[in-house]
């Protein structure tokens, strides 16, 4: 992608994030669910660690490589029109320079966003260190400044994943406002999910929130009414097609009958989602 090009198409990813409309994004894991995303209308998308992992045979957590995830996320980049954020995970790496190195390429590979999280990969603490999580975010905004393209980096808390309460909420808060001066675009604080917990962190975080939807998430309109700038559903999608072939498996297997392939896309509208 030409820099000019990729450089507006950043630009605009930017402004979606401070609209008066929430900013809901669909996660693909590769091209054509993300063709499929884009064809519904899907302003931008995001990837999702999780489900490109296992389309690819891994579990998540950064078993996959990162020159592997890139490959993913560049066949997306090339296939779709709209604006393309990768998970990237914890940055492929602990220090501020792995996470500058994984920025550089995935601005290469034609994503204007990126997700790097701070849970701790091995260690007695499930976060990484709170000043070395700030510099990591601080190296991957100098590292697409220096490419002059504003990447919106989308800088995630993990401490819901490990414990609820007043103090996870505030090392959130603590963290998410550091790397918003570090230089991210949006703080992503996944597994928060009750309305009121939500509010506190929108009102306490400086920049946009992004919010991880689960089936007991408020809706988006809720969200919306909350303050909250993003909304994106992780590998949800992906674990939901999984699903529905273990079903049809099973029908499958234990049936022998194909009502799982009653009303499903055809050959013709596959084909041409990929013209």
């Amino acid at each position: 992608m030409e820099t000019a090009a990729q450089k507006a198409k950043a630009e605009a990813f930017a402004a979606m994030h401070g609209g008066d409309e929430i900013l809901v994004i669909a996660n693909a894991w590769d091209v054509i669910s993300a063709r499929i995303l884009e064809d519904a209308g899907f302003s931008a998308i995001a990837t999702t660690s999780g489900g490109v992992a296992f389309a690819q045979g891994y579990a998540d957590g950064e078993n996959i490589s990162r020159d592997e995830m890139i490959a993913v996320v560049g066949a997306i980049a090339s296939a779709i029109s709209v604006p393309l954020s990768a998970d990237m995970e914890a940055g492929y790496g602990p220090a501020p320079e792995d996470v500058a190195e994984t920025v550089r390429a995935t601005i290469a590979a034609g994503a204007i966003g990126l997700n790097i999280e701070d849970g701790a990969k091995g260690g007695p603490e499930p976060l990484v260190e709170f000043s070395l999580a700030v510099e990591r975010i601080r190296a991957g905004r100098e590292a697409a400044d220096g490419l002059g393209i504003p990447v919106v980096i989308n800088a995630r808390t993990d401490g819901f994943h490990h414990a609820s309460g007043a103090e996870v909420l505030d090392e959130a808060v603590r963290r998410a406002n550091a790397y918003y001066e570090a230089g991210a675009g949006c703080l992503f604080v996944p597994w928060a999910r009750d309305a009121a917990t939500i509010t506190e962190l929108v009102n306490q975080i400086d920049g946009p929130v992004n919010i991880l939807a689960a089936p007991d998430t408020p809706p988006t309109a809720e969200l919306q009414a909350l303050g909250v700038a993003r909304v994106t559903v992780g590998a949800a999608l992906s674990r939901a097609a999984l699903s529905f072939l273990k079903g049809a498996a099973s029908e499958l297997r234990d049936q022998g009958t194909y009502e799982f392939a009653r009303g499903v896309m055809t050959q013709g509208e596959v084909h041409a989602l990929l013209k």
